[in-house]
C-alpha cells in the first residue's frame, strides 16, 4: 500500500472541490474512486478557505468510511 500512496502523491488530483464544497456528486465520485482504486487525490480549488481543507477531508473521509493518509496544503489522500 506504501508503493500506492507514493505513486499517487506524484499523480494530478482526481477530484476537485470547489465553491460549491462537499456535494451529493463528489461523495459518489469519491466512493466510485475508492472501490475501484483504494485510493483517491482530493484537491480543494483556491474558492475554499486554507484552513478548512482538514475539515473538508474528515467530512468526506466519515461519509465514504475511508481513512485519511496525508493533508498537505489544499490536497489531501483518502485510502479504504
Amino acid at each position: 500500500m506504501k508503493d500506492s500512496i507514493d505513486k499517487i502523491r506524484h499523480e494530478p488530483p482526481k477530484i476537485r472541490i470547489g465553491k460549491n464544497g462537499i456535494t451529493g456528486g463528489i461523495i459518489q465520485e469519491v466512493s466510485m474512486i475508492l472501490r475501484r482504486d483504494q485510493i483517491v487525490k482530493i484537491k480543494c480549488l483556491k474558492a475554499v478557505p486554507n484552513d478548512a481543507t482538514k475539515a473538508i477531508a474528515e467530512n468526506i473521509a466519515k461519509l465514504t468510511k475511508s481513512t485519511i493518509v496525508d493533508v498537505r496544503g489544499k490536497t489531501f489522500i483518502l485510502i479504504r
